[in-house]
């Protein structure tokens, strides 16, 4: 008989909303690496991606130092799209109900600082205010509690802005 093997629980599931579509999609692109060589480096860490760069985006999974695509459009979704953000959420807390993870956080890395302060998808001209945001955010917990009641208690833990949304006065004040 062959031992069944088991996978822990693992202890984060962290998402990557990265919009490249911009000037400073190399820099930000070191994002993705980090997450690979982090998840090799601590089995516990799960990573859900969403990438977007002018040739498009890719859906992946990073775990134990692999990435494995989800899926890929030939052109950039619109990552200012509160829609999107809202997919986007609720497919990291799905993807951390199915891991076990104990706590769930986004990181949200774009060119979208100044007067404005969002998500800034350049390909599309649009901006997605922090209110917005953070309504995006709630409408994805929302969805992934609709499609999983068994789990409607999961939330989102914490969202980190990286690159120049740090900058903006609404993650400021959050």
């Amino acid at each position: 008989m062959e031992p069944v093997r088991c996978n822990p629980p693992r202890a984060l599931e962290f998402g990557i909303y990265r919009d490249g579509d911009n000037n400073l999609d190399q820099s930000q692109s070191a994002v993705i690496r980090q997450a690979r060589i982090t998840s090799a480096e601590d089995t516990a860490i799960q990573f859900t991606v969403e990438d977007t760069s002018r040739a498009g985006t890719q859906r992946a999974t990073i775990q134990d130092g692999c990435q494995t695509l989800d899926g890929t459009t030939r052109s950039p979704d619109d990552m200012a799209s509160p829609e999107n953000l809202a997919r986007f959420v609720a497919r990291t807390l799905d993807n951390a109900q199915r891991v076990g993870a104990k706590q769930t956080w986004i990181e949200l890395v774009d060119h979208g600082a100044g007067d404005g302060g969002g998500l800034e998808a350049d390909s599309f001209k649009q901006l997605m205010p922090m209110p917005q945001i953070a309504q995006a955010i709630a409408d994805g917990v929302k969805m992934h509690a609709t499609a999983h009641p068994e789990d409607a208690g999961r939330t989102v833990d914490g969202v980190v802005a990286n690159q120049c949304l740090m900058a903006s006065l609404g993650f400021a004040e959050g």
